[in-house]
């Protein structure tokens, strides 16, 4: 099918697409993977969760399973050399478990000529350097992605489109892609207590991968504009404030979140020559929204491989560039005025805060694949958790950590394709 798509809309892409139907003969392609996996973590005061999207997770040295544990089916159905349907499902541990939240993939590829697809649908983000396959544990060298990066990167999938233009140059293959859809997901704001933050936004993103030889660059960057009111509830007690007390409406228009953006640079580089590996990305953050704060996270790692063994290393770190907020309230105010505006304003720095992320992490860990499509890890990782940024941590207690913690992970990960 000869096609020029500058010259296709999107109601004569779906036509096409239902004629197909029905004249194709339809290649189906069934596949699945899946994780058992245990995390045990030292530290009583501190959860160690994946990621943003789960609200439980190991500590006081507790064998906790849900961390790592998933199982994925994936189905594929080939229409014709233009046309192509996937749909891929995973079920674990997060926040929002439900059917809908646990279809990662549900798409249409439309390829009008080789090198060029159009994707429709659910669709996974491609901004990171492990987002397409971070979920099947055995295309990972190590038990779970990076933490120090990873813990923060909780868009798995978004609802829109994608168009991916593949070019030859010289012995070099170099992929564009650029993508534009929305996400809509419950965030939990506390361990175990069924509270969480609904967050709404529409994202645009462009990413670059090359790869040569044994080199594999990308680049990558992506603009994520809010259309949640993430803090009308301390903003309006900030409001009313603002009736006695005018330097509030500072506060009041810092908290505003609806319609600002947040955007991601992302830079990875990986070698791989079947002995040695290494691969390192690095995100910088930049933010207009208060609850996003402007920060940095990378991580490095390097690896050597004996026959069917794996050893490798990793570092990982995650800084803040903003300072800590504060909120100064005078003295001498009029009684109980002047204690209450004290209180609203620690209760306010204390959320704000809470979303900082500040920690280092240095790991090792081995692969043993045993059989093929199969196989087992184990991993220690020495975190240091500052307390002025443990957001990808959760407090047993809730409360604001008083001090640094230094939590070791031990894991253990059965990986399989099938």
């Amino acid at each position: 099918m000869a096609v020029d798509f500058r010259l296709v809309s999107l109601p004569a892409l779906l036509l096409t697409f239902a004629a197909s139907l029905a004249r194709a003969d339809v290649d189906h392609r069934f596949s699945g993977f899946a994780t058992l996996g245990v995390a045990i973590n030292t530290n009583p005061e501190l959860v160690f969760r994946n990621d943003v999207t789960q609200d439980n997770g190991a500590y006081k040295h507790n064998g906790y399973w849900l961390n790592d544990t998933r199982l994925g089916l994936q189905w594929q159905g080939r229409w014709s050399p233009e046309w192509e349907t996937t749909v891929q499902v995973v079920a674990k541990d997060r926040f929002d478990n439900t059917l809908a939240n646990s279809i990662e993939w549900a798409f249409v590829r439309y390829r009008p000529v080789d090198g060029l697809d159009l994707r429709l649908g659910r669709l996974g983000a491609d901004a990171f350097m492990l987002s397409d396959f971070r979920q099947v544990g055995y295309t990972l060298p190590w038990v779970r992605p990076p933490h120090d990066l990873y813990g923060i990167t909780s868009l798995y999938s978004f609802d829109g489109f994608d168009l991916t233009k593949r070019v030859a140059v010289g012995e070099a293959m170099l992929n564009f892609k650029t993508f534009y859809g929305n996400s809509n997901e419950k965030y939990p704001t506390g361990f175990d207590n069924g509270q969480f933050t609904r967050f709404d936004f529409d994202l645009f993103g462009l990413s670059s991968n090359l790869e040569w030889n044994e080199w594999k660059l990308r680049y990558s960057f992506v603009s994520v504009e809010v259309n949640s009111d993430l803090t009308k509830p301390l903003r309006n007690v900030w409001e009313q404030i603002a009736m006695q007390w005018s330097p509030a409406n500072d506060v009041v228009t810092g908290l505003e979140s609806e319609g600002k953006k947040f955007r991601y640079h992302q830079l990875g580089l990986n070698y791989d020559n079947n002995n040695w590996w290494f691969q390192s990305e690095y995100v910088r953050i930049s933010s207009d929204v208060i609850l996003v704060v402007n920060g940095e996270n990378a991580y490095a790692s390097l690896g050597k491989r004996f026959g069917s063994f794996n050893l490798y290393g990793l570092l990982g770190y995650a800084n803040p560039r903003t300072p800590i907020l504060s909120i100064p309230v005078p003295a001498g105010l009029p009684e109980p005025f002047g204690s209450q505006l004290n209180y609203l304003a620690r209760a306010t720095e204390n959320r704000l805060n809470g979303v900082r992320i500040k920690q280092r992490s240095v790991g090792v860990g081995a692969r043993w694949d045993f059989t093929p499509k199969m196989a087992f890890k184990l991993q220690i990782d020495k975190f240091h958790v500052d307390k002025t940024g443990s957001s990808l941590w959760f407090s047993t207690d809730g409360a604001p950590l008083s001090d640094n913690k230094k939590p070791t992970v031990i894991s253990l990960a059965w990986d399989m394709l099938f």
